[in-house]
C-alpha cells in the first residue's frame, strides 16, 4: 500500500486490493487505545447498485471478520440522481441505523455516490466520520484533491455545495475494470482539462493509461494531482474552464444523452485555440471522446445559455479563455459582460455543432 501525493491534510492511499484489505483496519486504528468494543462501531456504506453488486460482499467481509456492524445504503448512479431528494433518503437510513460520532460513513462508488455521501455526511447531525473509496478514474482524480461536494437541481448543474471533511481516501485501481463504458470518458475529460492548463504531457500518459491494464496508476495519479495543485495555487477559477458550455449541454438533455465527461470533452475541444484543435482531435480519437455535438441544434443550446444568463445564474461568472500576447499564449480569466460572454460561448459552440453557421443565419438566435 502506497501513499498518494495529493497535498491534503488527510491520507490518500493506493494499491491493488487495498479497499478490501485495509479499510477496516484503518478505521479501527483511529481509536488508538480507547476501551471501545468492536461491536460498538457501526459503518454505513453508501454505494450504487452496480458497484455493490460487483464488490460489496468482498468489501463487507473485512468488517464482518472484525465484528464491526455494517449497513449498505444503495443509491441511483448518474448526474440526474445527484440531488437533495436522494441525500434526504440517505440521511433517513443513517438515522435509522443510529450512527454517531464513534461511527463511520464510507462512500463506495463513482462521482455521484461520493457527492451524495459527502453531502449526507456534512448534513447528518450524528457526526459520523467520513471516508471515501472512489471506483472510477474521474472520482479518483477528483476525490483526493477536491474540498467540496456538489448537487444538481432539475436540469441545472452544481446548484448546491458543501465542504467535504474526509478522514482518508483509498484509491484501488482494481475497480476500474468494471466501470460502465459510458462513464469512462468522465475521468479522461477531467484529466484533459488539467493537461491543457498545466501539464500537456498528461495527454500522452492518458493515452498510455487507456491502453494498459490499469493495474498500477500511482505515478500517473501523482502527476495528475501535481497538475491540479499547480492550477489551484495559480487560481482555482481556472479549474472551471469549459464548465459553462458543458453544463448547458448536460442540462439541455437533463443529464441523459451526454455523460459529464462527454459534455466536458466537447466544451474543452471548443475552447482550445484553432491551432491546437487538430492535435487534440488525435488524442480524442484515441480516447474515444466526442468532437461534435449531435442530437441537438446550435440554437437549442445557445438559447439555453441565454436563458441561464437572463436569469442571473451565470451573469457574474468568469470565463477561462486562451489569449496570445507578443507571440506567447496562455490561459487567462476574463470577467465579461453577459453579452460578451454569450458571444464567446456562441463562437465556441459553432466549433462543435455541425452546420451551426447556416442554422444560426437561417433561424437566428433569440
Amino acid at each position: 500500500m502506497d501513499r498518494l501525493d495529493c497535498n491534503r491534510s488527510y491520507d490518500c492511499f493506493t494499491g491493488s486490493g487495498i479497499a478490501e484489505e485495509f479499510v477496516a483496519g484503518f478505521i479501527l486504528e483511529q481509536y488508538d487505545n480507547r476501551d471501545l468494543g468492536k461491536d460498538e462501531i457501526k459503518v454505513a456504506i453508501i454505494s450504487d447498485r452496480q458497484v455493490s453488486g460487483y464488490y460489496y460482499n468482498a468489501f463487507e467481509k473485512q468488517f464482518v471478520i472484525r465484528g464491526v456492524k455494517t449497513h449498505l445504503i444503495t443509491i441511483d448512479e448518474g448526474e440526474v440522481n445527484k440531488n437533495l431528494s436522494q441525500v434526504n433518503e440517505v440521511i433517513k437510513e443513517l438515522t435509522e441505523f443510529g450512527l454517531n460520532s464513534n461511527d463511520w460513513i464510507i462512500a463506495f462508488g463513482g462521482g455521484t455516490v461520493l457527492d451524495i455521501a459527502a453531502f449526507a455526511s456534512a448534513l447528518y447531525t450524528g457526526k459520523a466520520r467520513y471516508l471515501a473509496v472512489p471506483t472510477t478514474l474521474s472520482a479518483m482524480a477528483e476525490t483526493c484533491c477536491s474540498d467540496r461536494a456538489f448537487l444538481n437541481s432539475g436540469s441545472r448543474k452544481n446548484t448546491a455545495s458543501v465542504k467535504i471533511s474526509q478522514t482518508a481516501v483509498f484509491v484501488d485501481p482494481k475497480f476500474l475494470s468494471t466501470v460502465p463504458k459510458k462513464y469512462i470518458p468522465n475521468g479522461y475529460a477531467q484529466i484533459v482539462r488539467y493537461a491543457l492548463l498545466a501539464d500537456f504531457g498528461l495527454l500522452t500518459e492518458l493515452i498510455t493509461l487507456s491502453d494498459s491494464s490499469l493495474s498500477d496508476i500511482r505515478v500517473f495519479l501523482n502527476r495528475v494531482y501535481a497538475a491540479r495543485t499547480a492550477i489551484d495555487r495559480k487560481n482555482p477559477v481556472l479549474l472551471t474552464m469549459g464548465s459553462e458550455l458543458s453544463e448547458a449541454i448536460e442540462g439541455y438533455f437533463r443529464f441523459m444523452n451526454y455523460s459529464e465527461g462527454e459534455a466536458l470533452a466537447l466544451s474543452l475541444f471548443a475552447t482550445v485555440p484553432d491551432k491546437a484543435r487538430t492535435a487534440l482531435s488525435a488524442v480524442y480519437i484515441k480516447l474515444n471522446l466526442p468532437t461534435e455535438l449531435k442530437g441537438v441544434s446550435f440554437n437549442a443550446i445557445m438559447n439555453s445559455l441565454k436563458d441561464s444568463y437572463r436569469k442571473g445564474s451565470s451573469s457574474d461568472r468568469p470565463l477561462v479563455c486562451y489569449e496570445e500576447k507578443d507571440g506567447k499564449g496562455s490561459w487567462a480569466i476574463r470577467n465579461p459582460s453577459a453579452d460578451e460572454a454569450l458571444e464567446i460561448l456562441e463562437d465556441r459552440l459553432k466549433k462543435i455543432t455541425a452546420g451551426s453557421s447556416s442554422i444560426a443565419s437561417k433561424d437566428g438566435v433569440d
